[in-house]
């Protein structure tokens, strides 16, 4: 099994558990992921707002990122698996949007911070 297989199975494997999916279910949102990839038209989030789609997305990229032998988590869809989770799953949205909110605000203070330590 290759690297990429094994972290899809975990993975698989941990949203069906953390968000009580069916197997059935964690296939049908796998199946929505690469149909979405495959229509080679721009995706529209239907959870994410457009700069946490962004963010989803540089962050996928950061757990998986593109290297010589393979593509990256956007590149495999993951952001568009996440959305479609989300949007099927409600007890999973005030999490994800808490944790976005979070890592902007820790973004902007750190920042915030380091202009004033430069300034001062």
């Amino acid at each position: 099994m290759k690297r990429r297989e094994a972290v899809g199975a975990m993975a698989m494997a941990a949203l069906t558990a953390a968000f009580k999916w069916t197997p059935a279910e964690a296939a049908r949102a796998a199946t929505f992921a690469r149909d979405a990839m495959k229509a080679k038209t721009p995706f529209a989030p239907a959870f994410f707002t457009p700069h946490e789609w962004d963010t989803a997305r540089v962050l996928a990229d950061l757990v998986l990122p593109k290297d010589e032998r393979s593509g990256s988590a956007t590149d495999a869809g993951v952001p568009e698996y996440m959305d479609f989770m989300l949007t099927d799953r409600p007890d999973g949205q005030t999490p994800m949007r808490g944790g976005l909110a979070w890592l902007d605000n820790e973004c902007y203070e750190r920042d915030r911070r380091h202009r004033l330590a430069q300034e001062g």
